[in-house]
């Protein structure tokens, strides 16, 4: 015996842990411009800068409780004043920051004093959370001074509240393990060409390669698929799996078979959850997805705990299931979704879920580094969704619309923006002109023009008009596909009648960035499955193969 504590069984980031037992109050979706990551990154350097001689920036702590660890970077430290910094950029006033967003940054900055207090034997310090606005590079700094008992006690309540929720998720992990090491087809027989299609399919979750899979219609692929997947978890110690589709048809296939596999076993041994579109999950169309319009929103995340724990007792998280729960306790269905495909075994989806740009599923296999399965249910239609995924069109009138109803902030980046568009127009002599790239002083325009929208959102939120909006996430959109512009895509610009109801005559024109091999932008969506495998029918399985080349 060396008296030393056992070793933690669980390792968690202090971000992820506070967002998981301090987010309470409203959840609100309203846009609020917030800072790249380049410029996070940038505003924290500022900051580090302008502290004195022997202030440390980025400051590695972590710390144990009950078998828990805990890490992360604290932002900067001063030793000299005993100031802990926790920094957050941002964009316009600080009073427009929702009251929970500051709850969810103090509960990160208590962890991040306990842990430094722990590590230099700190009996107190100063808390610190420093608000830096990047457009005036103004800080705003509020303080708190704790007692190193305080801190401690803060950030035990903390681990407990997660861990009783941990030690829960490790028993259904070591239940489905069992679950899954029995599990047996669930017919008597294969159909012909099914038992081939599900040996392929395991070997490759084996061996942790991509397969496209050739099966004509009818044999039964999903089935097949999904049991051969199910059985090489227990070996690869997959932490989730993506059944990904392009049509409802597809999801509902899935749930199918999904239930046929579990047959008569009533209990959540296997966790499913569907997602489905905002617009189909909506309760409220008509209201805006913040506390002070949906009655769905205000409170969201003080009612969840209890909808997630009712929520994973449940067999199938299918649409229905997921409403009935949500309404039982009065959060939106949709969100609750998003949220319980952290805690989902299987999450059946559409290809956007995973492949888009912004995919939430990819989003989350990256930031808690899940080793995925990957099924991608007739993989042709993959080739033209992830081709419209990673193209982007802007219209001259739409522009044009704008310029007559945007506030005069905007009115002298438009004209410049206004006046390149027309440069383009002026030089097309044919409908249509491809290009060797999109030109630079267009892109710039069209950058200085997202910035100035940004700003002026970030100090007037009400005049966020839909159409703005619209706009903004287009023109964004286009920009980062120009940053990652290469062969596999054309620029081209046509000459268009005008749409209808457009103010003037004449002609419109529209720069589009169209994507034609989709394979380098969804290459990293591959590589960071451990298994990933395309189901095609027998018309289509070279399609699909060009798709994951």
């Amino acid at each position: 015996m060396t008296g030393e504590p056992p070793a933690p069984h669980h390792t968690i980031g202090v971000r992820a842990l506070c967002e998981f037992t301090a987010k309470a109050g409203d959840l609100d979706q309203r846009f609020t411009p917030s800072p790249s990551a380049q410029q996070g990154i940038a505003g924290h350097g500022v900051v580090a800068r302008r502290r004195p001689e022997g202030y440390v920036a980025e400051v590695a702590l972590r710390g144990e409780h009950r078998g828990l660890c805990v890490r992360g970077r604290a932002d900067g430290y001063d030793a000299a004043s005993g100031r802990i910094d926790e920094v957050k950029t941002h964009r316009g006033s600080l009073d427009r920051m929702p009251s929970n967003h500051r709850v969810l940054h103090w509960a990160q900055a208590k962890v991040y004093g306990w842990l430094l207090c722990e590590r230099f034997g700190l009996s107190t310090i100063e808390v610190a959370l420093v608000y830096f606005e990047i457009s005036s590079q103004r800080e705003t700094v509020l303080s708190e001074r704790h007692s190193a008992a305080d801190l401690r006690a803060f950030f035990e309540m903390q681990c407990d509240w997660y861990l009783a929720w941990s030690r829960q998720e490790a028993a259904h992990a070591d239940r489905r393990q069992h679950i899954l090491r029995a599990l047996s087809f669930p017919h008597a027989t294969f159909r012909y060409g099914q038992r081939v299609l599900s040996e392929a399919v395991y070997r490759a979750a084996i061996a942790r390669r991509c397969l496209v899979a050739q099966a004509p219609t009818g044999i039964g692929k999903t089935v097949a698929t999904l049991f051969a997947l199910l059985k090489a978890w227990p070996t690869q110690s997959f932490d989730k799996l993506f059944f990904l589709t392009a049509k409802g048809t597809g999801r509902h296939a899935a749930l199918n078979a999904l239930a046929q596999l579990r047959g008569a076993e009533s209990t959540p041994v296997i966790r499913v959850v569907e997602l489905v579109a905002r617009d189909k999950a909506c309760e409220h169309p008509d209201k805006a997805c913040h506390g002070e319009s949906c009655p769905l929103a205000a409170g969201f995340y003080d009612r969840l705990p209890a909808a997630r724990h009712q929520a994973i007792e449940a067999t199938t998280l299918d649409r229905e299931t997921l409403r009935t729960i949500a309404r039982g306790h009065r959060i939106c269905p949709y969100y609750l979704g998003q949220e319980l495909a952290r805690w989902a075994d299987i999450v059946v989806g559409d290809f956007n879920h995973y492949f888009d740009s912004n995919a939430i599923l990819f989003g989350l296999t990256a930031a808690h580094e899940w080793r995925v399965a990957v099924l991608v249910d007739e993989a042709h239609n993959l080739l033209k969704r992830g081709r419209a995924m990673y193209s982007a069109r802007l219209a001259r009138s739409t522009l044009q619309a704008l310029r007559r109803s945007s506030p005069p902030a905007l009115s002298l980046p438009m004209e410049r923006l206004h006046r390149r568009w027309r440069e383009l127009q002026q030089d097309q002599l044919d409908a249509d002109r491809t290009h060797p790239a999109v030109p630079e002083q267009f892109t710039a325009a069209l950058k200085d023009v997202c910035t100035a929208i940004a700003d002026h959102l970030a100090e007037q939120p009400a005049q966020a008009d839909a159409e703005l909006l619209a706009f903004h996430f287009d023109a964004l959109h286009f920009l980062h596909l120009v940053d990652v512009f290469a062969d596999h895509s054309i620029v081209d610009t046509t000459i268009e009648p005008l749409p209808s109801g457009s103010h003037g005559r004449g002609t419109d024109l529209a720069i589009n960035l169209r994507n034609l091999v989709p394979a380098p932008h969804l290459r990293t969506r591959f590589t960071a499955a451990q298994a990933c495998v395309f189901a095609a029918d027998q018309l289509t399985v070279r399609v699909a193969h060009e798709v994951s080349t």
